[in-house]
Parts: C-alpha cells; structure tokens; sequence
C-alpha cells in the first residue's frame, strides 16, 4: 500500500456493544450463516449445492467491495500529473491482488459440483433458480467493462424469454441500468483503453511493450492479464460444470430449462479478452 496510509483504531458503530461478549460465534454470526441454507429436498448432494453457490456469491460480494477501491485508486493515478502514463498504482495493486485470490477461491469452489453425483435427486425441485439470476455477478461484470451480452440468453427456439431471465429483469433491470451508466467511464476496459493511449508507440503491441518498461504501468497489467484470464476461466468451468451436470440427468438444457449453451458461450465469443493484446506479451 502507500505510505501515505495510516492506520488508527475506529470506534464502534454500534457505542453501546458489550465487546468483551463478542465471542467468534456470535461476531460471524455462524448459526445464522448455516442456516441460510434451507434445502428443499432431503438430497445432502443439494446442500452441497446451495452451500457451494453461497461461498461464491461471499466471494463476489467481497469482490465488488475491493473492486471499487482498485477503479477509485486506478482513477486517481492515471490523473496524477507527475507522470504523463500513470502515478503510483501500490495501492490499486493491493486491493486488485486481493479481487485475484478471492476469483482463485471462486474458480476452486465452484468445480467441487462437479463431483456431485445426485443432481437428479433435487434438479426438477428448485424451480427456476439459475447461476444466470446471479446480481453480484452482473455488478462486478459491469465494473470489469462488459457489454450486457447475457441479454436474451435464454431464448428457446421460439425467441421466447426463459422466466429466469425474466424474473431477474423484472426484480433487477432497473438496477442493472443504473449500474452501466454509474460505470460506464469508470470500469476496468474503459481505464486500460486510457492507458494504452498514453504509450508510446504505432500499434497496440508496441504500446504494450512500452508500458512494460514503466513501472507502476507494468504492475496494473499484469493484475489486468490475471483477472482477464481469472474470468474467463469461471465462464469457461461454469460450461464445463453445466454440461456434466446435465448429462447426468439426461438433459441438455438448464435448470428448469433454461438454454444455457449460447449463453455460456457467449461471453467468450463476444467480450474476452477483456484487455486485447495483453494476452500476446503476457
């Protein structure tokens, strides 16, 4: 971090807690967590399930957290006048290298599915609910500079709308809208673009290579080289997840039918490499 950063002891939010009863269960407040999980069958493998979506969904929560302090600070040092490339990017770094371990405990977790054997038991039990409906997810793609390439993702040969897709418009479209626009000069592909402006150089290659010799615009490239690599992997396991899992039911659609393949697909068709060029010198 920089050495401008001090750090001093916060006062509670609460001035009236009783620290001294602040014991490790009540403080994480484990009961309450595990009993988040509310299975719907009798299936332990559908405990896995519900257990494994959660964790990650911890995860991302805690990612959109530090997400915003890696876009504030990295806005902050493209603007520092005392380097024409980028300022000091120590403290983007921090908080970016922590986004790229919790995705290492995203892209760890969620293949524990796939050594789940009884799908069947609760698949036609849960309804609707799909790792499409996830918000969080949406959010921190937003903040990464995605386009909405999931729009209509789960059109059926008709063109008609899936109602997971339509129940997540409906409860979190407006949302989303806001989102794009709050982020759309303030995302992840939208401050490399700036940077890569500012080389020097006749082609995205040379710009590229000549950024490397800078030393705070080096280390932002390569946290932006590992989380493009971070999220396409998760889109790339997530299919991977999704067709052994629906092969075990003999399906070849979603849960409750959701088209998932062209959505799945998708994002590597239309939007990776989030960063162009980085993949080539990195």
């Amino acid at each position: 971090m920089s050495e401008s950063y001090t750090f001093q002891p916060l006062p509670l939010i609460n001035p009236s807690l009783d620290i001294s009863e602040n014991h490790y269960w009540n403080y994480h407040n484990i009961e309450e967590l595990i009993s988040c999980k509310k299975p719907l069958t009798a299936s332990i493998d559908e405990d896995l399930f519900i257990a494994v979506h959660q964790m990650c969904e911890l995860a991302f929560h805690q990612m959109i957290i530090d997400m915003e302090r890696v876009l504030k600070t990295l806005a902050q040092a493209l603007q520092d006048a005392t380097d024409p490339i980028i300022g000091n990017t120590a403290e983007v770094c921090y908080f970016f290298r922590r986004i790229l371990r919790l995705y290492e405990v995203v892209n760890t977790t969620m293949p524990i599915l796939g050594t789940m054997r009884a799908f069947a038991e609760f698949r036609t039990s849960i309804g609707p609910t799909s790792g499409f409906q996830s918000f969080q997810f949406r959010h921190l793609e937003i903040m990464s500079g995605v386009c909405k390439y999931w729009d209509g993702g789960t059109k059926d040969v008709e063109g008609k709308l899936h109602i997971a897709e339509v129940e997540f418009n409906q409860r979190y479209g407006e949302q989303v809208a806001q989102w794009f626009e709050l982020y759309r000069q303030h995302n992840l592909a939208y401050y490399y673009q700036i940077l890569i402006s500012r080389a020097a150089g006749n082609s995205q290659a040379e710009y590229l290579v000549n950024l490397q010799t800078n030393t705070n615009a080096s280390a932002i490239l390569q946290c932006f080289s590992a989380y493009d690599n971070l999220q396409r992997r998760f889109h790339k396991s997530h299919l991977g997840l999704a067709v052994t899992q629906l092969k075990i039911v003999g399906a070849d659609v979603g849960t409750d039918g959701t088209s998932f393949r062209n959505y799945l697909a998708k994002y590597d068709r239309e939007e990776a490499p989030l960063f162009p060029g980085l993949e080539d010198i990195l």
